[in-house]
């Protein structure tokens, strides 16, 4: 075990390297050396998209811990589980919880991130060897009468001790390897196998307008009309054009109730760049290349028995992209964004209205068809579909 003050320079390395920008995706065409510029930049441009982000799921996908980012209670709180007793409290202006260790031993942590922000909020420490672990206890942030504001564990009813891989302290909780790609944008993990150690480092800390447009330094200069932006006319200096929904409308057919799109969907480009981190799957390599297959950089799981029952309802966590690829929407030409909103990842419109955008309220919100009163619980297009 480190001494106290060994560790915290330790720390204190860590976050510095974790901030440092991670280098330019190594698989760029060299045509290209396109470079990741931020949000800010984007944002000069696109300040509608910039206002829809600020707040959303993406932008709050890790921050540093702050009075302004915590929404655990650190207020002496505790939370008994199998015997052990973790309590939360401040140091100052530090987060802090004392936990029991890979030691087993309890011990002092202090918080460095937030990961998440809804239904949950998870908590991340750093460790020794560039790692940063996700606490197994975290804070439901859902409304209290929804069952909410509680501090809850991730195992219920099973005792995750420090030799169990799944303890905050072990692999599956580490965020470099577990976590990172998907809540940050062009990470690199950086993993030294000699040393076993991380100094994993990213462009920006969340999910933002970069990690799925991708690097945006030659479409910047097509837009201010610097260096040799002529060339860059044919695709605005973008490496993937997210533009499959562009002109595209679902009229209603009043003889069936259901929509049909103006316009065959040609490509799956955004579906599969949402498909990166909204599908269970393994990373083969870091050089992604935006616009490319996702199999082509992942090993995407498959609809098979571990994850699916036999008449495909989710058995486990799949997140959405093997579910919606089998799906009637998927192959009537329905990408991701006519249901949600990219940049506030907020859906288009709430409740059975959604759904009316593409199906016959009059035909489907009826009784005759759910069986239930119109607005009531049962009559939810989700409490069957």
């Amino acid at each position: 075990m480190l001494p106290i003050a060994v560790f915290a320079v330790a720390v204190t390395f860590t976050v510095r390297r974790m901030l440092e920008p991670a280098h330019p995706v190594s698989a760029t065409p060299p045509m290209l050396a396109a470079k990741f510029v931020g949000a800010t930049e984007c944002a000069t441009c696109h300040a509608n998209e910039n206002a829809l982000w600020r707040g959303s799921h993406h932008q709050l996908a890790m921050q540093p811990a702050a009075d302004s980012t915590v929404l655990g209670d650190f207020n002496h709180a505790s939370f008994d589980n199998n015997g052990v007793t973790s309590s939360f409290f401040r140091d100052g202006s530090k987060f802090m919880v004392r936990t029991d260790g890979p030691d087993s031993a309890l011990h002092d942590y202090q918080i460095g991130y937030t990961f998440g922000v809804y239904p949950l909020q998870q908590y991340l420490i750093a460790m020794p060897g560039g790692r940063l672990q996700a606490l197994g206890i975290a804070w439901d942030t859902r409304p209290r009468d929804r069952g909410g504001q509680r501090w809850f564990i991730l195992y219920p009813g099973q005792k995750i001790t420090a030799d169990d891989s799944r303890h905050w302290t072990g692999i599956d909780q580490n965020w470099n390897y577990m976590c990172a790609d998907c809540h940050s944008t062009n990470l690199r993990k950086r993993y030294d196998d000699r040393t076993r150690t991380f100094s994993t480092a990213y462009a920006e800390i969340d999910v933002s307008c970069e990690a799925c447009h991708g690097p945006g330094s030659n479409h910047v200069s097509w837009a201010k009309k610097q260096g040799d932006w002529q060339t860059l006319d044919a695709t605005e200096g973008l490496t993937l054009a997210l533009d499959e929904r562009k002109g595209v409308a679902w009229p209603i057919d009043p003889a069936t109730g259901n929509a049909r799109r103006s316009s065959p969907r040609q490509s799956e480009r955004e579906i599969e760049t949402c498909a990166r981190c909204h599908a269970r799957r393994g990373e083969i390599h870091e050089d992604y290349v935006h616009g490319q297959s996702v199999g082509d950089d992942y090993r995407v799981a498959l609809l098979d028995e571990d994850h699916y029952f036999p008449d495909g309802q989710i058995k486990q966590e799949v997140y959405e992209y093997g579910s919606f690829v089998q799906s009637r929407m998927f192959h009537a030409g329905v990408t991701c964004s006519d249901c949600h909103e990219p940049h506030s990842s907020k859906l288009r419109a709430e409740g059975n209205a959604l759904c009316a955008r593409c199906h016959s309220a009059q035909k489907y919100d009826s009784p005759a068809h759910h069986f239930h009163q119109v607005g009531s619980a049962g009559g939810r297009c989700v409490e069957c579909h």
